[in-house]
């Protein structure tokens, strides 16, 4: 029997808000779905958490029906008008005649494509996604240069300054989401971080031991390490704790206690030792959340502060 060294990062999702853990579990899910073999050595636990997401999502985009409000609908529609202008130039520059320029923008949209921006999508869904793709876009050096290179940087800082602009209206009518609707979400949060546990500590057993005989696991994990690389990166750049990492290849599994960020709550985080991933790129598409939230993390039935305009959002 061959022992496989690499394994699924531990990542504490208890310290996101609700937001921001609906759209990395999100992620997660796209990235092991593409992967059907994987999907069917998973079994039961795979198809127990993709349920417990539906739930959650479904809770997400309950709690967020009341804010169908004119003024909600003139800021997305501003946002949009906004993100569709720097998109249709972005796609027209691919394009271009000055090799540069085409080069630049065919970089671009490679990270667009990473997400799904479709302004039919719920307020929040949209939002997050389009969060996810400015985030990633202003922490990549080489993305920076080729939105310069195109001359696209107003249209960029405009989509953003929109997009914000609308999430921050979202917040302020978050805080009065009403207590039975929070009860419902909060619980189908703990019951998907549950789930998620139960995936990452599987995911792990079965690469410990290559089953089936010649399954490679190092691809899909890899991709998983590298989008939870990318979450921890965030939280740490707030100031979070996200739980130790290390380059170690051992395969025991473990589980730490946490704290909610926003209650001081007690929480549980994800098992599995830590491995660094390699290079790897997300060839997910989806990935955001329905509705907005409490900004609450897992196991808080309290609203919480509702956080700035990027807490909960910037997530590439």
């Amino acid at each position: 029997m061959n022992i496989n060294n690499i394994q699924v990062i531990s990542l504490d999702v208890t310290r996101f808000d609700n937001t921001s853990v609906l759209g990395y579990l999100i992620q997660i899910k796209n990235i092991i779905a593409l992967n059907g073999q994987l999907v069917i050595n998973l079994s039961s636990v795979w198809t127990d958490f993709v349920a417990a997401l539906d739930a959650f999502d479904d809770a997400f985009a309950q709690s967020r029906k009341y804010l169908q409000t004119d003024e909600i609908k003139q800021l997305d529609d501003l946002r949009d008008a906004a993100i569709s202008a720097f998109l249709n130039m972005l796609k027209a520059l691919q394009t271009s005649p000055n090799q540069e320029k085409q080069t630049a923008a065919k970089y671009l949209m490679f990270i667009r494509e990473k997400y799904t921006i479709n302004q039919s999508d719920e307020y929040m869904k949209e939002t997050t996604a389009v969060a996810q793709f400015i985030q990633e876009v202003e922490s990549d050096a080489k993305a920076q240069a080729a939105l310069q290179t195109i001359g696209l940087g107003e249209w960029f800082s405009d989509m953003k300054e929109k997009n914000e602009a609308f999430l921050v209206k979202m917040n302020e009518r978050t805080t009065e989401s009403a207590g039975q609707q929070k009860g419902i979400v909060r619980d189908m949060r703990l019951a998907v971080e549950a789930r998620y546990r139960d995936l990452v500590k599987l995911l792990n057993a079965l690469s410990i031991v290559e089953y089936p005989a010649g399954m490679d696991y190092t691809t899909p994990i890899n991709l998983l390490n590298a989008e939870i690389e990318h979450y921890r990166l965030i939280l740490a750049r707030k100031g979070v704790s996200t739980g130790s990492s290390s380059s170690s290849s051992s395969s025991s599994s473990s589980s730490s206690s946490s704290t909610d960020s926003s209650t001081g709550e007690g929480g549980s985080s994800e098992g599995g030792s830590t491995e660094t991933p390699g290079s790897t790129t997300d060839p997910a598409t989806g990935g955001s959340s329905e509705g907005g939230d409490d900004n609450s993390g897992g196991g808080s039935d309290s609203g919480g502060g509702v956080p700035d305009v990027n807490a909960g959002f910037d997530m590439g």
